[in-house]
Protein backbone atom coordinates (compact mmCIF):
# COMPACT_ATOMS: atom_id res chain seq x y z
CA UNK A 1 0.00 0.00 0.00
CA UNK A 2 2.79 2.14 0.64
CA UNK A 3 4.19 2.23 -2.50
CA UNK A 4 0.54 3.03 -3.98
CA UNK A 5 0.41 6.45 -2.13
CA UNK A 6 4.06 7.18 -2.96
CA UNK A 7 3.18 6.82 -6.40
CA UNK A 8 0.22 8.87 -6.21
CA UNK A 9 2.33 11.69 -4.65
CA UNK A 10 4.39 11.83 -7.44
CA UNK A 11 1.68 11.87 -10.00
CA UNK A 12 -0.20 14.27 -8.40
CA UNK A 13 2.69 17.27 -7.74
CA UNK A 14 2.66 20.20 -9.90
CA UNK A 15 4.54 23.45 -10.87
CA UNK A 16 3.51 26.42 -8.84
CA UNK A 17 4.75 29.48 -6.48
CA UNK A 18 5.21 28.40 -3.08
CA UNK A 19 2.28 27.76 0.21
CA UNK A 20 2.49 28.25 4.17
CA UNK A 21 3.63 25.61 6.26
CA UNK A 22 1.14 23.58 7.93
CA UNK A 23 1.43 23.69 11.61
CA UNK A 24 2.16 20.41 13.37
CA UNK A 25 -0.44 20.32 16.41
CA UNK A 26 1.32 20.45 19.80
CA UNK A 27 -0.78 17.13 20.49
CA UNK A 28 2.07 15.52 17.95
CA UNK A 29 4.48 16.74 20.62
CA UNK A 30 2.91 14.34 23.68
CA UNK A 31 2.37 11.50 20.66
CA UNK A 32 6.18 12.04 19.77
CA UNK A 33 7.18 11.46 23.54
CA UNK A 34 5.39 8.07 23.69
CA UNK A 35 6.50 7.08 20.29
CA UNK A 36 9.32 4.53 19.84
CA UNK A 37 10.84 6.11 16.83
CA UNK A 38 10.18 9.75 15.92
CA UNK A 39 11.62 11.40 12.57
CA UNK A 40 10.95 15.51 12.29
CA UNK A 41 11.92 17.61 9.88
CA UNK A 42 11.80 21.30 9.07
CA UNK A 43 13.59 22.80 6.53
CA UNK A 44 12.30 26.30 5.47
CA UNK A 45 14.56 28.22 2.39
CA UNK A 46 17.20 29.18 4.34
CA UNK A 47 18.02 25.65 5.77
CA UNK A 48 17.53 23.71 2.32
CA UNK A 49 19.69 26.45 0.71
CA UNK A 50 22.57 25.31 3.61
CA UNK A 51 22.15 21.72 2.80
CA UNK A 52 22.25 21.82 -0.72
CA UNK A 53 26.03 23.10 -0.55
CA UNK A 54 26.84 19.47 0.79
CA UNK A 55 25.53 18.07 -2.38
CA UNK A 56 28.96 17.43 -3.94
CA UNK A 57 27.73 14.26 -6.23
CA UNK A 58 27.42 14.91 -10.05
CA UNK A 59 24.04 12.48 -9.08
CA UNK A 60 22.79 15.77 -6.48
CA UNK A 61 22.69 18.24 -9.39
CA UNK A 62 18.91 17.74 -9.67
CA UNK A 63 18.47 17.66 -6.56
CA UNK A 64 20.18 21.17 -5.91
CA UNK A 65 18.05 22.41 -8.65
CA UNK A 66 14.79 21.05 -7.48
CA UNK A 67 15.65 22.46 -3.52
CA UNK A 68 16.25 25.54 -4.65
CA UNK A 69 12.83 26.14 -5.85
CA UNK A 70 11.11 24.80 -2.68
CA UNK A 71 10.27 27.16 0.11
CA UNK A 72 9.99 24.20 2.87
CA UNK A 73 9.88 20.71 3.27
CA UNK A 74 8.55 19.40 6.38
CA UNK A 75 8.51 15.82 7.44
CA UNK A 76 6.92 14.32 10.82
CA UNK A 77 7.01 10.31 11.02
CA UNK A 78 5.64 8.40 14.66
CA UNK A 79 6.00 5.04 14.72
CA UNK A 80 4.24 3.10 17.85
CA UNK A 81 4.83 -0.96 19.24
CA UNK A 82 1.28 -0.76 19.97
CA UNK A 83 -1.95 -0.42 18.53
CA UNK A 84 -4.02 3.09 19.75
CA UNK A 85 -1.54 5.00 20.68
CA UNK A 86 -3.09 7.72 18.43
CA UNK A 87 -6.38 8.69 17.63
CA UNK A 88 -8.12 10.22 14.35
CA UNK A 89 -8.36 13.38 17.35
CA UNK A 90 -5.08 13.69 17.14
CA UNK A 91 -4.91 13.81 13.06
CA UNK A 92 -8.46 16.14 13.09
CA UNK A 93 -6.29 19.38 13.51
CA UNK A 94 -4.36 18.92 10.52
CA UNK A 95 -6.79 17.86 8.53
CA UNK A 96 -8.75 21.10 9.84
CA UNK A 97 -6.39 23.72 8.24
CA UNK A 98 -7.00 21.64 4.61
CA UNK A 99 -10.39 22.62 4.78
CA UNK A 100 -9.83 25.60 3.08
CA UNK A 101 -11.25 27.00 -0.47
CA UNK A 102 -7.68 27.20 -1.54
CA UNK A 103 -6.81 23.15 -0.49
CA UNK A 104 -8.18 19.98 -2.38
CA UNK A 105 -8.13 16.50 -1.14
CA UNK A 106 -7.29 14.90 -4.40
CA UNK A 107 -6.75 11.45 -3.17
CA UNK A 108 -7.72 9.09 -0.52
CA UNK A 109 -6.90 5.46 0.25
CA UNK A 110 -8.70 3.85 2.57
CA UNK A 111 -7.08 0.06 2.99
CA UNK A 112 -9.62 -1.92 4.97
CA UNK A 113 -6.69 -4.78 4.08
CA UNK A 114 -3.63 -2.71 5.30
CA UNK A 115 -5.70 -0.90 7.70
CA UNK A 116 -4.22 2.19 6.30
CA UNK A 117 -5.59 5.80 5.19
CA UNK A 118 -3.76 8.26 2.91
CA UNK A 119 -5.19 11.30 1.71
CA UNK A 120 -3.25 13.49 -0.56
CA UNK A 121 -4.07 17.73 -0.71
CA UNK A 122 -2.98 19.90 -2.86
CA UNK A 123 -3.31 24.34 -2.57
CA UNK A 124 -4.22 25.46 -5.82
CA UNK A 125 -4.30 29.79 -6.36
CA UNK A 126 -5.07 30.32 -9.88
CA UNK A 127 -4.38 27.21 -11.37
CA UNK A 128 -1.41 26.46 -9.82
CA UNK A 129 0.10 24.43 -7.28
CA UNK A 130 1.12 25.72 -4.44
CA UNK A 131 1.71 23.10 -1.46
CA UNK A 132 0.97 19.61 -1.26
CA UNK A 133 -0.04 17.72 1.60
CA UNK A 134 0.33 13.75 2.09
CA UNK A 135 -1.27 12.46 5.48
CA UNK A 136 -0.51 8.85 6.18
CA UNK A 137 -2.28 6.87 9.10
CA UNK A 138 -1.12 2.81 9.65
CA UNK A 139 -2.47 1.17 12.83
CA UNK A 140 0.84 2.49 14.51
CA UNK A 141 2.21 4.70 12.24
CA UNK A 142 1.49 8.22 11.36
CA UNK A 143 3.17 10.43 9.00
CA UNK A 144 2.82 13.25 7.44
CA UNK A 145 4.73 15.11 4.46
CA UNK A 146 4.61 18.70 3.36
CA UNK A 147 6.05 19.98 0.23
CA UNK A 148 6.26 23.48 0.33
CA UNK A 149 6.90 25.67 -3.27
CA UNK A 150 6.93 24.57 -7.06
CA UNK A 151 7.55 20.50 -7.73
CA UNK A 152 7.67 18.42 -10.60
CA UNK A 153 6.66 14.34 -10.27
CA UNK A 154 9.80 13.66 -11.39
CA UNK A 155 11.63 15.58 -9.08
CA UNK A 156 10.83 13.37 -6.22
CA UNK A 157 13.16 10.83 -7.74
CA UNK A 158 15.41 13.48 -6.33
CA UNK A 159 14.31 14.06 -3.32
CA UNK A 160 13.77 9.79 -2.62
CA UNK A 161 15.86 9.05 0.50
CA UNK A 162 16.98 12.69 1.57
CA UNK A 163 15.38 15.05 3.92
CA UNK A 164 13.64 12.38 5.96
CA UNK A 165 11.84 11.19 2.81
CA UNK A 166 11.21 7.22 2.35
CA UNK A 167 14.08 5.99 0.15
CA UNK A 168 10.91 4.00 -2.10
CA UNK A 169 9.40 7.69 -3.05
CA UNK A 170 9.72 7.64 -6.74
CA UNK A 171 7.63 9.18 -9.72
CA UNK A 172 5.64 7.60 -11.95
CA UNK A 173 6.98 5.35 -14.61
CA UNK A 174 6.34 5.18 -18.02
CA UNK A 175 2.80 2.44 -18.86
CA UNK A 176 2.94 0.41 -21.61
CA UNK A 177 0.40 -1.27 -22.45
CA UNK A 178 0.06 -4.96 -21.76
CA UNK A 179 0.43 -7.38 -24.61
CA UNK A 180 -2.08 -8.86 -26.43
CA UNK A 181 -3.00 -12.52 -25.82
CA UNK A 182 -2.85 -14.58 -28.72
CA UNK A 183 -6.33 -16.24 -27.95
CA UNK A 184 -7.84 -12.33 -28.09
CA UNK A 185 -9.45 -12.02 -31.23
CA UNK A 186 -10.37 -16.07 -31.47
CA UNK A 187 -13.81 -17.48 -30.57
Amino acid sequence: MKQLWLAVLMFAAGHGAGAQEIKVPSSWDQLAARADEVVKVTMDRKMLQYASKFMEDQDDTESKRLISKLNGLYVRSLEFKTLGAYTDADVEPIRAQLQGSDWSRIVEVDSKVDKELVEIYIKTVNSQTMGMVVLSQEPTELVLVHLDGPINPGDLDNLSGNFGIPKNVRGPKKLTPAPKSATAGKK
